[in-house]
Order: C-alpha cells, then structure tokens, then sequence
C-alpha cells in the first residue's frame, strides 16, 4: 500500500513556531507532527510513502532519511505550493487506493484541527496527556498526577512541578523556578530560577528569564503569542526570552577581518562622531541619536513575526556618517560592512514578488550598492533594483567597489543623499547620548 502525505506550509495558528522550523517537523510533547504520522501509517502497513513538501523540503529530507527508521520507502518533493488533496490524488497517487492525507490534524486525534486558532492548538496539546504512550515512559518519569519529566532534563530540588506537565529531555528547571498546570516544555528550553510558567507551550532550545513569567502563550525563541487572543509580541530583551540558537543574520556572520575592520573605521573616526554629538546635544539642544526598528536578518518569508532590532543613527546627519553607531553592529557580528540596506518591518511585508524579495537573500550592511551608485536616483523602484542586482551579482570584488566608493564619502562626512533615507513608514525616536 502507498500513502501521499501534505505537509502543511504555512499556517496562521502556529504563530512565530512557523518561523523556527516547517511546521511537519513542529515537535509535539517531544516529536514531530511528521514522525508520529510516519509511524501510524507503518502500523497501518504502509510500505512507500511520498511526501509533498513545500516548507523547507531540504530540512524535512534530512529528518526522515529514506524512512528506514519506520521500516517505510520514504520520497521527498518539493512542490512550489502546497497541493490541496483533490491535486495530490491527481498527480501523486500510483492507484485508486493510494491514502492522501493533510498534515492538519494529529494521527491520535483525527477530528481535532491543529490549525484553525492558537486557543484550538492549545486545546488539542492538553488532549495529548491523556494519550501518552506506555513505551515513552522508559525515557519519561512520572513524577505526579500527569506530570511527566524526562529521564534527561534537569530539575532544580526546589521547583515546583503541577500537573498536568510535560517535560522534555535536556531542559533545565531553574531554583525555585514554578512550572503550573498546562504546560508543555521542549527539549532543550532552560527555565532560570524563579520564573513562572503557567498553560503555555515552551518551544525548543527557549530561554525564559530569570523571575519572567510566561501564562497562556507559545514561547518559541524571542516570540511570545497568546494562544486565548492570539496577539503577538517580540521580546528583544534577551534576558526575559531567547533562543538559545538564535543566529544574527539567518546567514554566516562576516570574517574577523571585516569585523575588526569596522571597529578600527568606529575607533578612528569616534572623534569625528563625538564633535557631532556634542554639537547636537550643546548647540542644536536636541538628542544625539535616533533609533528606529529594523530587520537585520534576511528571512525566507516576511510577516508578523520577523524578527526586528533597533538601529540607532546620528540625529540630524543625512549622509553616510550618520550610520557610524551601526559600525559596533558589524563588529558584533548582527550585520556585515557591506550589504543591503535594511528594511523596517512594514516595508519588508510589502515586498511582493521573487524580484523584490531579492532585497532579503543578502545580508543587512552599513553601505550599499544604491550607496555606491551615486546615480541621482533615490525612489523606491531604483533602490529596489539596486538591491536585487546586488543579490545576484555579490562578490568580494563587488564589495570592494562599493567600500571605495562609500568610504571617502564616510570619512569626509560628506552630507550627500543617504540612499536609505527614502524607505517609507520607518519611525523614529529619538535617544539621549
């Protein structure tokens, strides 16, 4: 017998989850949506299965192998959309008895939807402790009344466990940390001492904060969702909720060489940046810097839950200078010297077709190609284009270009048009020095 299987692209409910991993590979009490059907259908005597993927198919090929682990034959296709069952069927399906499933529900709740509201999500993630399989309990303790902990994770003498709760390996439960009925914590989240997790699902590889509490949410990395109103926030206060394998960029952080480039660029004009603050501060009577939301990181997809930090500027510098505070993010490792500009959050959801979204397969720099150009030109079409050409033409000699270009400026503190001036719907505060 045959199966095809849909994996689900992207789906409103699961929230900033949808952003860490595809949500086929979304771990539910410590496996995955796709592992547990792949088992059902090799107890049902499956024995080839073709699965549809149009989420990441490269990360979900290296998480079922060849279906060995499930005595199954197991095919990957990617697929530019997600098929609805009707098109699967018609394309995929070797004969008339051919099984077409949609990753949206789970195989031991087949009328309960996964996907139709965060609160619907929650609801059938609670329905999961009553079927916890006997076998999971040579790796699970069972410590209370519905209160399963991994034989791996680690619990502080003194937290405080209530039922129902699950725990998975290699999470560490702080001192004094409280964990209350309803929740749900993936492998390998640290709890710090004292906090307070109450109804919510903690994602894998989650940091939440000393004495932070976290009730009636899904925390997966820096993303906070409340599942009963489903209203979102970013925390970027790392010390309230992390990921413990966030990565600055979504791609390799620039060389040594480039990152000690900058600080010694930052080092060797601070007293340049420094006549400037004190002009602002003492002779225009207005704050040194500005500092406006970003996106650093060139995610495959943009929505409401990318990932935004504040970048800070010269305030009342409109050239290439006024970016120098951005310098000490290069030297960080968050951007790299050269790169596209980046883009605030409501201009990166309005990026529509492959063209545009160009602007995000590089990374976020402190000078740019539509820097470099110097074409006359500063509207949006043209620095759109500037950022595409960039994407598909990037190379160390490219780079160069642009560096001798944008440096002299940079040095002189030439005031001339600051290409990134334009973007609309950036807002601004302003920050003392």
């Amino acid at each position: 017998m045959n199966a095809v299987l849909i994996c689900p692209d992207q789906r409103e409910a699961a929230g900033y989850a949808r952003r860490m991993k595809p949500l086929a590979l979304l771990p539910f009490m410590g496996r995955s949506l796709l592992d547990l059907w792949l088992e059902k259908l090799s107890l049902d005597g499956i024995k080839t299965i073709t699965v549809l993927a149009a989420d990441r198919p490269d990360q979900i090929r290296r998480a079922v192998g060849n279906g060995g682990r499930w005595g199954v034959k197991i095919s990957i296709i990617p697929v530019p959309t997600e098929p609805d069952v009707e098109s699967a069927r018609a394309l995929f399906a070797t004969d008339a008895a051919t099984k077409v499933l949609k990753l949206d529900t789970l195989p031991s709740l087949p009328h309960k939807p996964l996907w139709e509201s965060t609160e619907g999500l929650f609801d059938v993630l609670l329905k999961r402790f009553t079927q916890i399989q006997p076998e999971s309990l040579l790796t699970m303790r069972r410590i209370g009344r519905d209160v399963f902990v991994s034989t791996r994770a680690r619990i502080a003498p003194n937290a405080v466990i209530e039922g129902p709760a699950w725990i998975g390996p290699q999470v560490i439960v702080g001192s004094g940390a409280h964990i209350m009925p309803g929740t749900i914590i993936e492998d390998a989240a640290y709890i710090d001492r004292e906090a307070t997790v109450r109804g919510s699902w903690i994602g894998p590889k989650t940091y939440v904060g000393a004495m932070t509490e976290v009730a009636h949410s899904f925390a997966w990395g820096s993303g906070l969702e409340n599942w009963r109103l489903a209203s979102f926030i970013e925390v970027s206060d790392d010390f309230l909720l992390a990921s413990l394998k966030q990565q600055p960029f979504g791609g390799a952080r620039c060389s040594w060489a480039t990152r000690l480039f900058a600080l010694l660029l930052m080092l060797g004009t601070a007293p340049q940046a420094l006549l400037w603050i004190a002009w602002t501060r003492l002779i225009r009577q207005k704050n040194a810097f500005t500092r406006a939301q970003f996106i650093l990181p060139p995610p495959g997809q943009q929505d409401r839950y990318t990932r935004t930090v504040g970048l800070h500027r010269l305030n009342g510098h409109d050239g290439l200078f006024g970016r120098w505070p951005e310098l000490w993010r290069v030297w960080r490792g968050d951007m790299h010297l050269i790169g596209n500009r980046p883009l605030n959050p409501s201009h990166a959801e309005q990026l529509g077709d492959e063209f545009e979204q160009l602007w995000l397969t590089s990374p976020a720099g402190v000078f740019s190609l539509a820097d470099a150009a110097e074409d006359g030109l500063h509207d949006h079409e043209t620095q759109l284009a500037h950022a595409a050409y960039y994407s598909v033409n990037r190379s160390f000699r490219t780079n160069l270009r642009i560096l001798l270009s944008c440096l002299p400026r940079f040095l002189t503190m030439s005031r001339a048009h600051d290409a990134s001036v334009n973007l609309p719907d950036t807002e601004t505060t302003t920050c003392p020095a």
